[in-house]
């Protein structure tokens, strides 16, 4: 019986991040043309932040990060795809689109 495959291609020009040792080959996700999104098989989604867009709120303390809208949506289409093969339903996230 062949081996679970993960999840599919997120998007058409994402590319397969493989590991290998020796002659043996592992898949653990994807990652985009532009390399700033990774998809792991586990259903996570890595984004490569910009830290020059990042400020410190100093009533909070709080970290603020500025995404812009184009990047957002992808981010949650990443997130959304990566979650419902694992079986993780994430009906909300259909509500910030």
């Amino acid at each position: 019986m062949p081996a679970p495959k993960g999840i599919p291609i997120p998007e058409i020009r994402a590319f397969r991040l493989d590991e290998r040792i020796l002659d043996s080959r592992t898949t653990k996700g994807w990652m985009s043309d532009d390399e700033r999104l990774i998809a792991t098989h586990t259903g996570g989604v890595l984004f490569d932040i910009d830290l020059n867009c990042a400020k410190w709120d100093e009533k909070t303390g709080e970290m603020i990060l500025k995404i812009h809208p184009q990047d957002a949506k992808r981010i949650l289409r990443w997130l959304r795809h990566a979650t419902e093969h694992v079986g993780i339903f994430l009906h909300r996230l259909e509500e910030l689109d």
